[in-house]
């Protein structure tokens, strides 16, 4: 990957996350995958292993990642009988060795894994923590495997970048401080180990379609960050909302029940797949799953009409 400096930013910076990329490929020594590598999407993962040299990205835009794991790091100096910093595990998956490298076990009454994630404040009044959840669980299969030992509680503590404290004293469900402790649900034995098994075999089969040159498996809605958008009853040749809905049938209903129904229509209104658009995967222009269907959202009204 080629890292540009488009900020004219120090050089010091360039030189770390070159040194924290080496050091993560050899941690990663003989493993197939790790963890973070198999919970993402096969074909973004195959995608950025062929055109990784290729790609590009600005130093500006991994400093967080940087400060991720140096808080890690630093994590270490803090750590006592009971927490175990920096733990990292290799176990058998399918016939893959799969890496996972483990922020802090607590061990004491209850045995805890706790993660350390740079965030923004909609992470949390989102509640949107599903990627922990299944990174955590993995994480725990490959204690349980490799020591058995079984882990009671999962945890993240969120470093909110963008925290402010106005909006924590004034908006509901924002989050109350700048760092805050997450419970993350604890999945049974079984399906640890189901979702490992299948998120393996999936990467196992894209990584066969990608060396025999096939097509690589389509990217889902969550891979891509596409949502389903809203349906809005709008009066006809207007803009405004005059009432916004979930979900289609709602609105439809609501339409059928307004004595001027004819001067309305629904719309549904959907945003493009941000992470495609945005380039957030670092893939987009070889990716032929965006590439024939980006010419829908050209125009900037990021809207589909659905008329009623």
């Amino acid at each position: 990957m080629q890292i540009t400096n488009n900020f004219n930013l120090p050089q010091t910076l360039i030189n770390l996350y070159e040194r924290q990329r080496e050091e993560y490929a050899e941690t990663r020594g003989d493993a197939d995958a790790s963890v973070t590598q198999i919970i993402r999407s096969p074909r973004i993962d195959m995608l950025r292993k062929k055109y990784f040299y290729k790609m590009t990205e600005d130093i500006s835009e991994r400093l967080w990642a940087v400060l991720g794991t140096l808080i890690h790091r630093i994590m270490e100096d803090g750590a006592d009988e009971e927490h175990i910093a920096e733990e990292n595990l290799v176990t058998d998956v399918k016939g893959w060795k799969i890496k996972g490298g483990i922020d802090v076990i607590r061990k004491g009454n209850s045995v805890s894994i706790i993660d350390y994630k740079f965030t923004k404040a909609y992470k949390f009044q989102k509640r949107d923590f599903l990627d922990w959840e299944e990174q955590l669980n993995c994480y725990a299969y490959l204690l349980r495997r490799c020591q058995e030992i079984y882990v009671d509680n999962l945890q993240v503590v969120m470093f909110v970048r963008d925290f402010t404290q106005v909006l924590a004293d004034t908006q509901k469900g924002y989050p109350p401080a700048s760092s805050v402790l997450v419970d993350i649900p604890l999945w049974t034995e079984e399906e640890q180990r189901t979702f490992i098994e299948e998120k393996v075999a999936a990467h196992q089969d894209a990584r066969r379609a990608y060396e025999w040159g096939e097509e690589l498996p389509l990217c889902t809605d969550r891979d891509r960050w596409f949502y389903p958008g809203d349906w809005a009853v709008i009066k006809k040749g207007g803009k405004r909302a005059a009432k916004v809905f979930g979900g289609e049938k709602s609105a439809t209903e609501h339409l059928a029940g307004m004595k001027n129904s004819s001067d309305y229509e629904v719309v549904h209104r959907q945003k493009p797949p941000v992470r495609c658009r945005g380039n957030y995967c670092g893939v987009n222009e070889w990716c032929d799953q965006w590439q024939k269907e980006k010419a829908r959202w050209d125009d900037d009204t990021e809207k589909t009409k659905g008329k009623k």
